[in-house]
């Protein structure tokens, strides 16, 4: 009889310890690039990534532009995504095109990141010196059927028309999952 009510016990706590804890998936950041600018655009253009803390797994990402002209819906931004095999970045079909105002107005997966600071208001933005910190990817915009868990994200600015390059980097990702008991906050920018 012991021996059952031990096991209803521990089975009982093992439900209910399961079903405190959450998990929640967020994109981790690493190596930020910017490989060009051009400097008809963009006087600077500077991207950082990092974490606050060991206990914080959230990486955070920073963005500086200096911006010469304004930056409209004639700025079209394409997010190229490469998933990391065999030690090789090798492209995907995940791809994202935007206008530039409509990717932080309208967009669920980079744009609740974006829209802070001077980048708040409405389209066109003029130019300006625009930093933008503690940038997270919403965990509910990442989709749980992602067809890979770590890459790197090309992103490749230019002119609608005439056609000019005006930016172009990439970041590291992974998507990771964290267990956190119920009632935990985590903060995630844009969120």
């Amino acid at each position: 009889m012991n021996g059952c009510f031990v096991l209803a016990i521990w089975l009982a706590y093992f439900c209910i310890g399961t079903k405190m804890d959450e998990k929640i998936k967020y994109l981790a950041v690493e190596h930020p690039h910017v490989s060009y600018h051009n400097l008809s655009y963009l006087e600077v253009a500077k991207l950082t990534a990092q974490r606050y803390g060991r206990r914080n797994p959230v990486y955070y990402v920073g963005l500086n532009l200096k911006t010469v002209v304004t930056f409209d819906n004639n700025i079209i931004i394409d997010f190229i995504f490469y998933e990391f095999l065999s030690n090789t970045y090798r492209r995907t079909f995940v791809e994202m095109h935007y206008p530039w105002c409509d990717l932080i107005f309208k967009d669920m997966f980079f744009g609740p990141a974006l829209r802070q600071g001077k980048l708040l208001k409405p389209c066109p933005h003029p130019p300006d010196d625009y930093k933008l910190v503690n940038m997270t990817v919403p965990p509910a915009a990442i989709p749980s059927s992602f067809p890979f868990r770590k890459g790197r994200i090309l992103a490749n600015l230019t002119t609608a028309k005439p056609k000019h390059w005006v930016a172009c980097g990439h970041i590291d990702m992974e998507i990771k999952e964290i267990r956190v008991k119920a009632g935990t906050k985590i903060q995630f920018s844009g969120v």
